[in-house]
């Protein structure tokens, strides 16, 4: 009798368990979906340690770095072994803009990034500059091929990273590229930023199901529901904004992003913010937070 009653306790306790995961999932609340930083704006300003030691105070997971310099390359180890010093807290990517213009060596030193990066859980994020005379889609092509097959020897992820102003502006764009290479080693980035800079930021519903089952990473700010392009740094502020300001809904973004089941991390962009970084990335991570729940 008493095992029966055991049995009827325990099965009680699983449907229990079953109903409110199946709610939670209804709700969105089993995104799984983490939160990092761009070292940018006045919190770059910070050395690495402190840079990663506010972030893992604050909750985020990850920082996400920029290689556009000799300088900045040379800081990656800094960042990599602080990092490791927070259980949790990595540095999810480091980006790299292959721009069309530059020099062969400054073209190719994604290799160096990869090389360093390898076997790591850090991805690579590769941009393809402004359009040059040159630049085709059968380059952009040919040259992704062999930035997937380096990677991949290297263990590496690389996400095809879509800029306003570049070949590859948005994330639907990217798909083509993505679906021509069709390595399980590639996938794409969704911007906010870059997508209401394409006009895109009515229709995020239609953007993540053209993209589902490709993306490889997310990034958002607040920003306003249509960019302002008078002046550069207007396109800049109008579109990256701590979370909690701006006239988009960040909700038309978020939610389309837990239905396309994507799971993994969401990137901050904080581009030239140049507000107290611990307030507004405390800030932003309470709203993330109820984004998510």
């Amino acid at each position: 009798m008493n095992s029966i009653k055991h049995f009827a306790s325990l099965l009680l306790v699983l449907l229990f368990f079953a109903s409110t995961s199946a709610i939670a999932k209804k709700h969105g609340k089993t995104s799984r979906l983490t939160f990092a930083a761009y070292n940018f704006g006045s919190f770059g300003k910070l050395n690495p340690e402190s840079q990663i030691a506010l972030l893992a105070r604050l909750g985020y997971k990850g920082i996400i770095l920029k290689s556009e310099t000799a300088k900045d390359f040379q800081s990656l180890n800094m960042y990599i072994e602080e990092a490791a010093k927070y259980k949790g807290f990595k540095v999810e990517a480091i980006f790299e803009r292959y721009n069309f213009n530059d020099s062969t060596a400054r073209r190719e030193r994604w290799k160096n990034v990869v090389d360093k990066i390898a076997g790591s859980e850090t991805q690579l994020w590769i941009i393809f500059g402004k359009k040059e005379e040159g630049a085709t889609d059968d380059f952009i092509e040919k040259k992704l091929r062999e930035i997937v097959t380096y990677s991949s020897q290297k263990g590496v992820q690389v996400v095809l990273y879509p800029h306003s102003k570049c070949y590859i502006a948005s994330a639907e764009e990217a798909i083509p590229f993505i679906e021509r290479i069709n390595h399980p080693n590639l996938t794409v980035a969704v911007h906010l930023c870059h997508e209401i800079r394409d006009g895109n930021g009515s229709r995020m519903d239609q953007v993540f199901d053209r993209v589902k089952g490709r993306i490889g990473a997310v990034t958002l700010a607040g920003t306003d529901s249509i960019a302002d392009f008078s002046t550069p740094q207007l396109m800049d502020s109008s579109t990256i904004k701590p979370l909690g300001q701006g006239n988009f809904n960040l909700d038309r973004f978020v939610k389309p992003l837990i239905k396309s089941g994507y799971k993994g991390s969401v990137g901050f962009i904080n581009f030239k913010i140049e507000d107290d970084p611990g307030t507004y990335l405390g800030t932003s991570m309470k709203i993330f937070k109820t984004l998510i729940h």
